[in-house]
């Protein structure tokens, strides 16, 4: 069994990198929370990564009031959950994805599938637990939803 990987941080402190990973998905964590307290972006891309959430829960929420199958996006749903961890520099695995995209997960695996030959997304492995895959969006990915987000008006983005 592999040693972990340990590094030191800034005061001595000896962390592995599992532990440093945590603490920096904690902070980012505390921050998106501060921000949305205080309601002041800190920057644009915090402010297009809010943007992004609400649409998210706007789709959401409209399953609340309307059959889910009758607005079935996968595709889309993934592309926005997978921006939002961008913006957030947060990793998803594959099971989150699929169950942020509110969908049956033979579903949203099959459009991860064609998402990834488009070359939008792409799987990488967990260093640290060879059983958890991470999906991200690839630089392609990235472009298309950065130019998509540029090219709406904030009232026209569809929820």
């Amino acid at each position: 069994m592999e040693s972990p990987t340990i590094i030191t941080s800034p005061n001595g402190e000896q962390i592995s990198m599992r532990q440093a990973d945590s603490i920096r998905e904690q902070l980012s964590s505390a921050l998106r929370i501060v921000d949305g307290l205080a309601n002041m972006p800190t920057n644009p891309t915090r402010t297009i990564e809010r943007h992004v959430r609400t649409i998210l829960g706007s789709r959401r929420n409209r399953d609340r009031f309307f059959d889910s199958d009758l607005f079935a996006d996968p595709a889309w749903d993934i592309l926005l959950e997978l921006y939002a961890a961008e913006l957030s520099q947060q990793r998803l695995s594959v099971s989150s994805v699929c169950v942020g995209a509110s969908v049956p997960a033979t579903t949203a695996l099959r459009w991860i599938g064609v998402l990834e030959k488009r070359g939008l997304v792409q799987r990488r492995a967990d260093r640290f637990d060879g059983r958890r895959i991470f999906l991200m969006l690839t630089g392609r990915g990235v472009e298309a939803m950065n130019g998509f987000f540029r090219s709406v008006p904030n009232y026209l983005q569809p929820i």
